[in-house]
Parts: C-alpha cells; sequence; structure tokens
C-alpha cells in the first residue's frame, strides 16, 4: 500500500496538474492499491512549521529556509499516513511517459526488498540535461546534493522526524534554502563521525524528465512546452530572480538549451544577455 500525499505551495493550473499527475496514478494502480493525501501549505491542520518565515508570498522559486519547509512538511506527511510506502508530490511537477517509466521501476523495486528511498528529479547543468533514466547510488556523507521534485520511501527505513530536525537546525541557515541539500537528511545511519557512517538504507537519486510547472496553462500543454517553460524560469522570468548566474559565460543553462533546440531539429543558440527568450526561436 503506497501513500501519496502533496506538499508545499498549490501553485498554476491544478486542473491541467491534475491530468498530468493521474497518467502517473494510474501505471500505480497496477503495481499496488493507493491513496491520494493533501498536505500542502493551505492545509488547515498542516502545523507549525519551524521554517515558515510569516508572511513571505509566494514570489520566487527559492524563498527563506524552503528546503528545511519541503523535508519538515514531508516528515509531517509521514506522521499523517500509515501505509508501509510513501511518496511525496508537489503541484506544479510535470511526468513525462519516460518519467513515470523510472517511478514504476522504483516503487517495484521497493515492493521487492531491494530499495528503501528513491529521489527523481532533472538536472541541467551538469552535463546530464535531458537525460531520460541514469539511477546512481546515494550516500548522506558523499552525495551533498540530490533530485529532490519527488521523493519515495520505505517509512521503516527513514531517520525519525526529531533526529532529521536536529541535523537540519545544526546547518548554516544558507544551507536549508534548497531541498536538493537537505532531503539527504531523511536518509538513516549509525552512530559515527560525519563522513565516516554506515548508511541504514538502500538509497538511489534517479535523473529523468520530471518537469516543474512555470506557467498557468489554459490547455493541456506538449511534454515540449512545459519544459521550455521550465527551461527559461532558470534564465530569465517574471517569477526568477535575476542574479549573479545571468553574467556567467558560457550561461549554466546553455546545454539545457542546446539539449532543448535539438530536440526540435535545430542547432545551437548561444544565451546572449539582455535577450534572454531568443533562444527559444530558430
Amino acid at each position: 500500500m503506497l501513500a501519496i500525499f502533496y506538499t508545499g505551495d498549490v501553485r498554476h493550473n491544478q486542473d491541467v496538474a491534475a491530468t498530468n499527475h493521474q497518467k502517473l496514478f494510474d501505471r500505480i494502480k497496477e503495481l499496488t492499491p493507493y491513496k491520494v493525501y493533501s498536505f500542502t501549505r493551505n492545509d488547515p491542520d498542516r502545523g507549525f512549521c519551524p521554517y515558515d518565515e510569516a508572511n513571505q508570498p509566494d514570489n520566487a522559486y527559492r524563498r527563506g529556509q524552503g528546503g528545511a519547509v519541503q523535508v519538515w512538511d514531508f516528515l509531517r506527511g509521514v506522521e499523517r499516513t500509515a501505509e508501509p510506502l510513501v511518496l511525496r508530490l508537489r503541484t506544479d511537477i510535470w511526468f513525462t511517459e519516460t518519467s513515470i517509466d523510472c517511478i514504476c521501476f522504483e516503487i517495484k523495486e521497493m515492493l521487492e526488498n531491494r530499495s528503501d528511498i528513491a529521489y527523481f528529479g532533472s538536472d541541467w547543468v551538469n552535463k546530464v540535461a535531458g537525460v531520460t533514466n541514469e539511477r546512481l547510488s546515494v550516500h548522506i556523507d558523499a552525495d551533498a546534493v540530490i533530485q529532490d521534485f519527488v521523493v519515495l520511501a520505505r517509512r521503516s527505513k527513514l531517520k525519525d522526524f526529531s533526529t532529521t530536525i536536529k541535523d537540519l537546525d545544526a546547518l548554516n541557515p544558507n544551507k536549508r534554502r534548497s531541498g536538493n541539500k537537505t532531503f539527504r537528511f531523511i536518509i538513516p545511519v549509525a552512530p559515527g563521525v560525519p563522513g565516516f557512517r554506515d548508511q541504514l538504507a538502500i538509497v538511489h537519486r534517479v535523473l529523468c524528465q520530471i518537469w516543474l510547472i512555470r506557467k498557468t496553462y489554459k490547455y493541456y500543454p506538449s511534454d515540449n512546452e512545459v519544459c521550455k517553460d521550465y527551461i527559461q524560469s532558470y534564465i530569465a522570468d517574471d517569477k526568477a530572480k535575476m542574479g549573479k548566474k545571468n553574467l556567467i559565460y558560457p550561461h549554466p543553462m546553455q546545454d539545457a538549451v542546446d539539449w532543448w533546440r535539438a530536440q526540435q531539429g535545430w542547432g545551437p543558440k548561444e544565451i546572449v544577455v539582455g535577450e534572454w527568450w531568443q533562444w527559444q526561436s530558430e
């Protein structure tokens, strides 16, 4: 039995997202019974998160101690459910067919007791743009950054709530900003010195074609359009904060742009300062 729960902000057209997510749920139904829960930020029973910042609007992709907030919400979701397996989703995720294949494979692995925790997401900046399925082992002391769009876990193989929060509290607040730097702390370990600890769970991260929805679509978009808008959000858009990355040459998202353009049958095109959208045209 699998608990699927949503956490975080409710973003964009949820009818569109629900139609996309149902494709995943239909595939999961073939593997195991499941139940969907909504534990989003607007849930009156969510509880008090110590990492929330008061009156902070949803006007930036990365806010405050958002990574710690995500882990806290995940652990609350685990507390509020009873199923042996848990699957944490965001409301603004977009699944491609190949990413659904990846998630279903990991569910099968857990059902067969060959895996305990799996992280899913894409990576645009480490020479793996557009990868459809790359499964990598994870160790809490060796992998400081992991994917965090989707988290699948065996309840019995998670670090307990209080110890996880204690570990997060020990971090510099700047290290609590992003979920890809905080979700590794749910991995249980034996006592010891960090860097040399025995990990008490079988953990993987899976690079795949899961995108984030960045626009409020009035229609059901293609994977290609969602991907384009997702890439754009890491360059410049109405919500992205302009920063040092926009002055780096080549731009950190150049590989992602070139990969997307190749899917259109187009050649590479440089991201030009001040002309942030030009890469989308042939």
